[in-house]
């Protein structure tokens, strides 16, 4: 499928190229983190086909688009380099944008723009050691055969020299060469340290009773707290940040001559020895305390646990900040040999499962029940968005139900101790990683029963709330103005249309209306609605007002041949805007001066619904004044979707 003019459309609607920062992607959505969200036209974007929805969250503006290549085809398009971050392409944020997103969404944002390239290879991997357990419990391989010691070393390399993989994306984040990020990750695991790190020789400088600090070694005098950083994730991340300024300071102040050779040579002397003994044991430490709390508040209560993080899963889903959590799984198992948290959250894909099987046989609309099952497949192999946009969000019924299932699998899971032991695919293909390398437990059994349970009660629950929507997710009915008022486009003197000096206009062809002598360069809304047209030249600008009428704005006679030039256009299509909102910028100097006459020209356009356009103003306007009365048909019922109702 070619998805190039949708890529288009994304990004004309996002404020074009230079308003995009960043751009990175998952499974089901493109993320964008942009120089400034309100250039962003969301509705149009909603409507888009192809897209499913829109989501603000986590510093991020995503675009929900499902399984596909848009992403590609947006890099392809726009000509940006794959993940770009940070580059000279991309335009700079604006000034206060640090100022603007909280410390919470630039942490979730930097989890998961620097986790998200590296998922699919890290569940690949896990995959590999999940069908190894698999195969060893049911007698196929044994631990000493030289198949099975081969691809547990494939499924192993990447979780233990995970600090390079990580090293290699975060570089890409903080705007540092990829190489540095990778050879900073490879010092962490050298063999010769981690040989040190594993030595009983030990010196202890400090023993608390949190946590202890211990030496192994010396770097110049300097006590050096060695640690075993094999499938770490946080110091690396850390020791990356840092070495991104070291380099940007080094390449500052290094004359041009001497760069290439002492710039990564200062980077790799200062950010290496101070990751080792500095960065690397706090970062440690602050990585395990992490994992120890949340084991703890798991262990309070499993069962309550394992319902709250199950109901409350799918939201993060909706929001895309559950790539946010995930890398967490993969930390657990490589730091404890399992996680706990991941099998709390196990059953909820099976209740979108079942909830999105219970529409597609409830519905009656083809339509409805084709993308029911489509979405049912996707949720078959863990991908749940498009079940949640497309299915259950608008049955806020289904919903609920599907979220009170996933917490009751979520409960089950906790109460019989079930655990992941392999981070690898999601959803029922992802079984497998559930078992304990020593043999099927009581907590893979209860894991199964929390899937079933949750699919069930979906199930059922989905076939007795029926598969129609909501009644605030129909198009509402709006009974429209019989009467409406037009007001001043711009300030200046205004006329009658009739005189003007172009014969489009002057003779009516397009509808009745009103013409301006611009005294400035500003171009108001003079109605609230929905911007129908907004040419790119910013000469023109259409609007459908919600009362019914459409009123069309010509600045200037033939100022379309200017092409763009002196116009400064505020506004795109399908932007809803309110009476006095500023439509367009010009220079009515530079366009008299380029020839042009500058007249504004208001009309609204002939349609079934129009009875009568009535003058009421001559001379000196604002954007304030009433300078059309316009008569609407009185039997006229619009259906209006969302785009046209929510301000």
């Amino acid at each position: 499928m070619d998805y190039k003019p949708l890529a288009k459309e994304i990004l004309k609607n996002i404020g074009t190229k230079s308003n995009v920062r960043s751009i990175t992607h998952c499974v089901t959505r493109v993320r964008f983190v942009l120089n400034d969200e309100s250039q962003a036209n969301d509705e149009v974007i909603r409507d888009l086909d192809g897209v499913l929805d829109v989501v603000k969250q986590g510093g991020q503006y995503q675009v929900v688009i499902g399984p596909s290549s848009v992403y590609d085809a947006i890099i392809d398009v726009a000509n940006f380099s794959d993940n770009v971050i940070n580059s000279s392409e991309i335009a700079a944020p604006t000034s206060d944008e640090t100022e603007e997103k909280g410390f919470l969404n630039k942490a979730l944002g930097l989890i998961s723009s620097i986790f998200i390239p590296v998922l699919g290879l890290l569940s690949g991997a896990g995959m590999i050691k999940a069908i190894l357990s698999l195969c060893t419990v049911i007698g196929l391989l044994t631990a000493k055969s030289g198949t099975y010691i081969i691809l547990s070393a494939l499924g192993d390399t990447l979780f233990y020299f995970f600090p390079i993989v990580v090293g290699w994306s975060a570089a890409r984040k903080f705007g540092l060469k990829e190489i540095y990020g990778v050879t900073l990750g490879a010092f962490l695991v050298y063999p010769t340290l981690a040989t040190a790190a594993s030595s009983t020789a030990v010196t202890t400088i400090f023993k608390g009773t949190i946590f202890a600090l211990k030496y192994k070694m010396t770097f110049l005098g300097i006590p050096v707290a060695l640690q075993s950083y094999s499938s770490t994730v946080i110091p690396i991340i850390i020791i990356v940040w840092f070495a991104s300024y070291v380099y940007k300071y080094c390449d500052k102040v290094i004359p041009d001559v001497l760069k290439m050779v002492f710039v990564p040579f200062f980077t790799l002397l200062i950010a290496g020895v101070v990751s080792l003994i500095v960065i690397g044991p706090i970062a440690m430490i602050l990585q395990n305390i992490l994992s120890d709390t949340v084991l703890w508040l798991v262990g309070l209560n499993k069962g309550i646990a394992g319902f709250l993080l199950g109901f409350f899963w799918s939201i993060l889903v909706m929001f895309g900040l559950h790539w946010a959590v995930i890398p967490f799984f993969a930390i657990d198992v490589a730091h404890y040999g399992y996680d706990v948290i991941n099998p709390l959250v196990f059953a909820g894909g099976l209740a979108v499962l079942g909830s999105a099987i219970g529409v597609a046989i409830r519905a009656r609309d083809e339509r409805v029940k084709s993308m029911s099952v489509a979405a049912a497949i996707s949720a078959f192999f863990g991908i749940n968005e498009p079940a949640l946009y497309g299915v259950l969000i608008p049955r806020k019924k289904v919903l609920l139900t599907s979220f009170l299932a996933a917490g009751i699998g979520g409960a089950i899971a906790g109460f019989s101790g079930s655990k992941l032991y392999s981070f690898g695919a999601s959803g029922i293909l992802g079984l497998p990683c559930f078992i304990n390398p020593k043999g099927i437990d009581a907590g893979f059994i209860g894991l199964c029963i929390s899937g079933i349970v949750a699919f069930v009660f979906a199930l059922i629950a989905a076939l007795i709330a029926g598969a129609k929507k909501d009644a605030k997710s129909k198009p509402a009915e709006r009974h429209l103005a019989e009467h409406s008022d037009v007001y001043a486009p711009v300030a200046g003197e205004s006329f009658d249309l009739t005189t003007v000096h172009d014969d489009v206009f002057s003779k009516l062809v397009l509808g009745d209306g009103i013409a301006v002598k611009p005294s400035d360069g500003k171009v108001y809304a003079p109605v609230t609605g929905i911007v129908r047209v907004a040419y790119p030249t910013g000469h023109a600008v259409g609007l459908a007002s919600d009362d019914g009428e459409e009123v069309l704005i010509h600045i200037g006679i033939d100022t379309v041949n200017l092409e763009g030039k002196h116009f400064k256009m505020h506004v795109a299509q399908g932007m809803r805007v309110k009476k006095g909102d500023l439509l367009v910028d010009f220079d009515e100097a530079a366009i008299s001066a380029a020839g042009y006459d500058t007249t504004v020209m208001m009309v609204v356009t002939k349609s079934e619904r129009l009875k009568s356009v009535m003058p009421t103003q001559f001379g000196p306007v604002t954007k304030d004044t009433k300078v059309l009365d316009v008569e609407l048909q009185s039997n006229s019922v619009e259906s209006v979707t969302a785009v046209a109702t929510n301000d």
